[in-house]
């Protein structure tokens, strides 16, 4: 396999909290604590676009498929109303703000028919919303902690949550009910990703490892061993054989699922604290604490 790497993407004020690369590997979007979203297009990392308006940190941004549509989470931590604003990123047009989160909304995630988002934050919630109407659909409650990750099947038929409690729950949208907890990690979880297929989970979490779970039977499948410090954030591929992760150790590491091999690892000037890899696995992103939004260009081979 070969990587390339892009220049760094230069403009945030503060560290770069989240970013998302399209599904067409065309666009990358990240979110920052200088309250900004920005849209970068690849592979030139030209800015196409910055989101204004928000008057707290953001935490989490997504993309719909074709990059046109984009969501943001932010919030104040202990006061105040968290947001979801949903943005039409060739206008820069605010489309809808989701509200009913109490206080910040750490996560959010979208179905691939951009017809529902989930999202969760320090309310111990989280909150499935259509987004025609802007209505909630369910509020789910379980978490005993701080809600940090959120992730969504492509069908939007099933959620998966993480965060301060050390679990990861899985939720069924249809019902709006739990249809498992699962255990195991000894530390607080930072990021979760589910397979294209749903039937895998990964989470990433402040013990230093990664976790991949069976999420129809609810059991651990392995352990992902590496990182030195907390990881912040990961991500599969498409096809669910490969995942990125990132965290504080400055490293952002390519697995093979299957067996848990680390293929690549490269060093960063900054803690990771977000990874995206597009559906096909040709761009990989990170947002780092030293305000970079990091692109390298994977070229998988026969």
């Amino acid at each position: 396999m070969k990587v390339r790497a892009l220049d760094a993407l230069m403009g945030h004020a503060r560290r770069v909290s989240s970013v998302c690369v399209s599904a067409d590997g065309r666009r990358v979007l990240s979110g920052s604590l200088d309250r900004t979203v920005r849209l970068w297009e690849l592979p030139v990392g030209r800015c196409l676009r910055v989101l204004e308006g928000l008057t707290s940190d953001v935490n989490a941004v997504t993309l719909g498929r074709d990059g046109r549509l984009a969501l943001s989470a932010s919030g104040e931590l202990v006061v105040g109303e968290g947001l979801v604003r949903v943005w039409e990123t060739d206008s820069g047009r605010v489309r809808r703000d989701l509200k009913g989160h109490e206080g910040e909304v750490s996560a959010v995630a979208l179905d691939a028919g951009e017809a529902r988002a989930v999202s969760g934050g320090v309310d111990t919630t989280v909150r499935v919303w259509e987004l025609e109407s802007g209505r909630v659909v369910h509020v789910l409650r379980g978490h005993s902690g701080w809600v940090r990750t959120v992730a969504m099947a492509s069908d939007g038929s099933r959620v998966v949550s993480a965060g301060m409690d050390r679990t990861v729950r899985v939720w069924s949208t249809a019902a709006g009910a739990e249809l498992r907890v699962l255990e195991g990690h000894t530390d607080a979880v930072y990021s979760v990703a589910l397979s294209g297929d749903g039937r895998r989970a990964l989470s990433a979490s402040r013990d230093r490892t990664l976790r991949l779970w069976d999420v129809e039977a609810g059991g651990c499948l392995r352990t992902l061993e590496g990182h030195t410090e907390p990881v912040r954030g990961v991500c599969f591929r498409g096809d669910g054989a490969w995942a990125l992760s990132g965290g504080e150790d400055k490293t952002v590491r390519l697995w093979e699922v299957a067996t848990g091999h680390c293929a690549w690892t490269e060093k960063t000037t900054g803690s990771v604290l977000s990874v995206s890899l597009s559906p096909d696995g040709r761009w990989a992103a990170a947002g780092t604490y030293d305000r970079k939004v990091l692109v390298w260009e994977l070229e998988w081979g026969p």
